[in-house]
């Protein structure tokens, strides 16, 4: 899309796909209608929170697949090998999501995120007194309770809408 600074002002002329079409008219669409809010099967679309933490979940998830160690660095939880199988997790629980299944996958990213609780509880339990392994796990610990909050809120909305 092309816009040019009229001459005369100092602001922006309309790009040329506005031409002729009434100022009232020229708005971005935040809303989409009822019969394109469906999945191919026919079901609910996942929505925006949804659709976000599908993704999440497949970025998480080949982060942990591909870099355990760095995850285990970043997160204070020193178990790289339990690390890569929890993003396969997450990579499923994601494409479960974005294919249409939203409120499954969204119920699995929560007994997920109840695991990795767990997880980072132990880590937290097994830092020996490190002070700096603790503050990561403890921001982990924070970072967890957060996204578990938004998928509780999803996979609660999405159920009570089916």
């Amino acid at each position: 899309m092309s816009t040019a600074i009229a001459s005369h002002t100092d602001r922006r002329a309309a790009p040329p796909e506005y031409a002729g079409v009434p100022s009232d008219q020229k708005r971005v669409k935040t809303r989409i209608g009822a019969d394109a809010r469906h999945d191919a099967n026919g079901s609910t679309s996942g929505g925006p929170l949804a659709t976000f933490l599908g993704l999440f979940s497949i970025g998480l998830g080949l982060w942990e697949l591909s870099n355990p160690r760095g995850v285990a660095e970043t997160s204070g939880v020193p178990y790289p090998g339990t690390l890569r199988a929890y993003g396969a997790r997450e990579i499923a629980s994601g494409l479960t999501i974005l294919s249409g299944h939203t409120v499954g996958g969204l119920w699995s990213r929560v007994a997920g995120d109840a695991l990795d609780i767990a997880t980072a509880a132990a880590a937290f339990a097994d830092t020996g007194g490190d002070a700096d392994r603790r503050r990561k796990v403890v921001q982990t610990i924070a970072a967890l309770l957060g996204v578990t909050v938004l998928d509780v809120v999803a996979a609660t909305s999405h159920t009570a809408g089916h």
